[in-house]
């Protein structure tokens, strides 16, 4: 398990073992691929498939914009991210997080390091009301805590603890 940035010094994102990309790119992989896209409606008995493909592809774009937005901006990424759960709202560090954009169906789940300084765990198609609801979204709920945990171990407290992870595993 590595973190890259993406829009450093404020969004990071897990690169799993394994896996060709980090989460961000492997999602936005996803998210704009329309045979993906497809697969995926058809194996979740959506009837509408190209319906449901048109919005996810809008989906995803608008994600990408309002994030280049917001870092372009140098505004705080709280306008997108929020808590996951309410009974974390008054945590200050390594609270889980989901992005949320009105009317869409796409989340993208992140831990708050800090203030303003994310990192991302991975993310879902939202096919039911609760993360627990759809096995996809169950999926995501237990990587982000798994990411949670690994944090806690490396002793990420803060963000300059979560730098010197960061620079730890860039030196190895």
């Amino acid at each position: 398990m590595k973190i890259v940035d993406i829009f450093a010094p404020a969004l990071f994102s897990f690169h799993y073992d394994g896996e060709v990309d980090n989460e961000y790119d492997r999602l936005m992989d996803n998210w704009t691929d329309v045979n993906y896209l497809r697969k995926y409606a058809k194996s979740n008995g959506i009837e509408n498939v190209n319906q449901f493909v048109r919005e996810r592809l809008k989906d995803a774009e608008q994600i990408q914009d309002l994030l280049e937005e917001i870092i372009t901006n140098k505004q705080p990424l709280e306008f997108y991210f929020r808590t996951l759960f309410d009974t974390e709202s008054g945590i200050k560090t390594l609270s889980l997080q989901k992005g949320k954009i009105d009317k869409n169906g796409i989340r993208i789940y992140a831990i708050k390091i800090d203030k303003d300084c994310f990192v991302i765990t991975g993310g879902a198609i939202k096919m039911s009301q609760t993360m627990q609801g759809h096995p996809d979204s169950n999926n995501e709920l237990m990587k982000i805590k798994d990411a949670k945990n690994y944090l806690q171990e490396n002793s990420v407290i803060d963000e300059d603890s979560f730098y010197e992870l960061i620079n730890e595993q860039n030196e190895q």
